[in-house]
């Protein structure tokens, strides 16, 4: 579960500066914890390269310095040296030894009065897990933090043996490398000069199998190889091109076949540059050639450790059950490989992957018989069944920085599934839950409401696509498809108003083969609305609201929305560490198409609200990793929504920005439409003027107390991300972007009150000048299984202002800075 709160700080300057202080004492240079004759490692080098990876030269070093931040020095080596000073390996093998000592006993009296001990038992071990990991890796503060970088002249000549056979497996091959240190005050600044010398590369490329199949077939294959005539020698190509090879002979019926019969010889003049490399594939020992095997028989095991009860062949596979029948009808569709196929490794990979992603086995094993047939296999599946039933409970606190809530709440999840319920591997699941959130009035700044919310879920997915025509090709041909119905309610009671939505959903989901691609087609997606209570504070705010232009009052009318979507996403190794990576998602929603074909008659005799609209969505990412423990990500995000049938879109169908996850120097959906700003108004709801007669702007903290809906998104971000210590991460970012609107806001008569400034639309000749700018600091604590984050962000450029007045000093106003928590990545 994804959870996000925030807070907001009245004195960004005073809280900067006590964070500032309390960092700052506690840390050092690292020269003190010194011991007699050690030297510290301060700065660390590499200098003269040309041609070679840097980075990956880097990596070859085995002693580098400690992280230091500025003016408060290597943080990570203070906490470690902190836990240093206080560990004792002798008191805590004596822990260790009486705690198992004290446990024995225990459990021995259980024993005696015949009760179980598994509890104990299991607890003992735990315990005992934790000490062992404290005695092997130290104590939480050794843990977290990075040894003192001690120079170490052996190390440091260790790591330039390392980068000097990295250059020389890069083609380098009269590479040099030395070393310069300067010493001052028992720091150590030290450089690593690299002498590249001329590179080598290949002149020659030749291949010898010995069998003309195996030749052909990495011939045919040859634009696909790693090692190019006239590109330099790489040892990383060599071993790339060496898994090709072999991947190919593996889809290609080679059953047996591994790297280990892949030789590659590299020759050379020892007066010239230009290498010759020899690709030779060895033949089996105890064959003439290697052995292309096709699949024969082809067994399906469902039963697991239950006796078979039941035979049936299908499509020339044999299927065999126990007490649980699976319709072999539904698993064909899932077999990629088929009888008389050439033995294909991708393929059996593939296979495993989609009979696993069913949800319906606990495991797929997948075994070859080649010994009954010669050249052909027979292929046994080995199943067994997760339980039929499954019940997840899950108990905790919801914070949510997409509402205006103040203050965590408890909630309950249950969720009931069964499997298999028609035989034909469906799923059906019912999940239901009940919050409690502390809420912002809605008029007040102050957290005085609760928010209770429950509902249930109730959903059917098929392992194939459910359509009214044929598809079992269609199924053949496409990767884990799988169909989805669902049936949902959710009622929400709050002081102000009470309301309740049912939502009815059918949606087609598959992958690409790769795993990478995902898509969602979303055929009917359709919300009733209905909101019995209101309260008549609650009502003057959404009138006031819609003067405004802010078209809230719509998610609390009777309403009858639809749509159809398609999403899909990309992901491209996105937070590859070693190479630059990306991600890549778009959207796209038509929304009241189905009334193009139901029409609006029943939905008018019911006085329902109904909408049409387009929307469209690019969100793209870019992860740039500088070396192991850096990275610079960018993200550009665009949205367009426009309610075609010149009416207003569902509320929710708008476009927010602001936010732990957005624009950081702003609170959740508060910033924009563009350089719009709302007037101050008196308690009468008229204009307050100033003594020349203008309205007066209202550019309060309670000016951002409502959501700004926008029709037009635009948000780009950049964050630099690096490690401190351990599982500790810090990052610096810069956040730009806003919300439009296809129309400016009027007032519906000329004697209205104004209650927000022209603005609000999109507009070529300025929507430049009216993109805010934030940045700020944050810290991750990256603990593998979530990371949490802590993002102070700081209003640079607020569009509200007038032309001149929009690029903000430092601190300047008390609302200029939000603190942000979440958990995960901002993108």
């Amino acid at each position: 579960m994804k959870a996000y709160c925030k807070l907001f700080v009245k004195s960004g300057n005073l809280l900067f500066l006590i964070l500032f202080l309390t960092i700052l004492i506690s840390g050092c240079t690292g020269v003190r914890h010194l011991e007699d004759g050690e030297k510290l490692l301060y700065k660390q080098s590499i200098v003269g390269v040309e041609e070679a990876n840097k980075d990956a030269l880097s990596e070859q070093i085995t002693l580098t310095p400690n992280t230091r931040i500025p003016l408060i020095g290597p943080l990570g080596a203070s906490i470690y040296e902190s836990g240093e000073n206080k560990y004792d390996t002798a008191e805590i093998n004596q822990d260790r030894r009486e705690y198992i000592e004290k446990m024995d006993k225990k459990i021995a009296s259980r024993e005696e009065d015949g009760k179980s001990t598994s509890k104990l038992e299991m607890n003992k071990k735990r315990k005992l897990d934790r000490l062992q990991n404290k005695l092997r890796n130290g104590n939480f503060p050794m843990r977290t933090g990075t040894p003192l970088a001690v120079y170490d002249s052996v190390s440091i000549e260790n790591s330039k043996q390392k980068m000097l056979t990295y250059l020389n497996f890069n083609g380098f091959l009269k590479a040099k490398v030395d070393i310069e240190t300067k010493e001052r005050q028992r720091k150590v600044n030290q450089k690593f000069i690299i002498s590249e010398g001329p590179r080598s590369y290949i002149d020659s490329l030749t291949l010898r199998t010995g069998d003309s199949t195996l030749s052909n077939l990495i011939n045919a294959s040859k634009t696909k190889s790693f090692l190019k005539l006239g590109e330099a020698y790489s040892k990383d190509k060599i071993d790339q091109e060496r898994q090709r090879i072999e991947s190919l002979m593996k889809d290609n019926g080679y059953f047996n076949f591994t790297k280990g019969f892949i030789e590659f010889d590299v020759f050379f003049k020892p007066n010239q540059l230009d290498l010759w490399v020899s690709t030779v594939i060895n033949k089996p020992s105890d064959k003439p050639q290697h052995q292309m095997y096709q699949m024969d028989s082809i067994i399906f095991n469902s039963n697991g450790s239950d006796i078979p009860s039941d035979t049936t062949e299908y499509q020339n596979v044999t299927y065999v059950s126990g007490l649980n029948y699976y319709s072999p009808k539904v698993v064909d569709t899932r077999l990629i490989f088929r009888k008389g196929d050439i033995y294909n490794y991708t393929n059996v990979i593939n296979t495993q992957r989609q009979l696993l992603a069913i949800d319906m086995f606990r495991y797929v094993n997948i075994n070859f018989d080649t010994t009954l047939i010669p050249g052909k296999m027979v292929t046994n599946f080995y199943t067994a069944p997760l339980k039929k039933y499954q019940i997840t409970q899950e108990l905790g606190l919801n914070v949510n920085n997409n509402t205006d809530s103040n203050w965590p709440g408890p909630f309950y999840n249950l969720s009931l599934k069964d499997r298999n319920i028609f035989g034909g591997l469906e799923i059906l699941e019912l999940n239901g839950f009940a919050g409690i959130e502390g809420i912002t009035k809605s008029n007040s700044a102050e957290s005085s409401n609760s928010n209770l919310q429950y509902g249930g879920n109730l959903s059917l997915s098929f392992p194939r696509f459910i359509t009214p025509f044929p598809s079992r090709k269609l199924n053949l041909e496409t990767f884990n498809p799988r169909t989805t119905v669902s049936l949902g309610y959710s009622y929400t009671d709050r002081r102000e108003y009470k309301r309740e939505n049912i939502n009815g959903n059918l949606a087609y989901n598959w992958q690409n083969l790769k795993g990478n691609k995902n898509y969602t087609l979303t055929l009917s997606d359709i919300n009733l609305i209905y909101t019995p209570f209101r309260s008549d504070e609650f009502k003057a705010l959404l009138d006031r609201l819609e003067a405004q232009g802010n078209t809230l009052n719509l998610a609390f009318e009777p309403s009858f929305v639809s749509s159809t979507s398609f999403n899909a996403t990309l992901n491209n190794d996105y937070s590859n560490a070693n190479s630059p990576s990306s991600f890549f998602r778009y959207f796209v929603e038509a929304g009241g198409s189905l009334l193009n074909v139901t029409g609006k008659g029943l939905l008018n005799h019911n006085k329902l609200e109904n909408y049409q609209f387009l929307k469209f969505q690019v969100d793209y990412r870019r992860y740039y990793p500088l070396s192991r423990e850096r990275a610079l990500v960018l993200r550009t995000n665009i949205g367009i929504a426009d309610p075609y049938n010149g009416r207003d879109l569902p509320y929710e169908k708008h476009f927010f920005s602001g936010g732990s996850n957005s624009n950081r120097a702003w609170t959740p959906r508060r910033l924009g439409p563009g350089s719009a700003f709302p007037y101050l108004l008196d308690d009468n709801g008229d204009n307050v003027k100033d003594a020349e007669g203008n309205l007066v702007a209202d550019r309060s903290k309670d000016s951002y107390r409502f959501e700004q809906p926008g029709e037009i998104l635009l948000e780009l971000n950049a964050e630099y991300r690096a490690n401190i210590a351990g599982f500790i991460d810090w990052a610096f970012f810069v956040d730009a972007g806003n919300v439009w609107k296809f129309n400016d806001t009027a007032p519906e008569k000329p004697n209205d009150a104004i209650p927000l400034s022209p603005g609000a639309d999109f507009k070529f000749n300025r929507f430049y000048k009216e993109i805010a700018v934030g940045a700020g600091m944050g810290l991750r604590f990256d603990f593998s299984f979530l990371v949490f984050r802590f993002d102070v962000g700081h209003k640079i450029k607020d569009p509200r202002y007038a032309e001149g007045e929009r690029w903000r000093k430092p601190f300047q106003s008390k609302n200029q800075t939000v603190w942000n928590i979440a958990v995960g990545y901002a993108f």
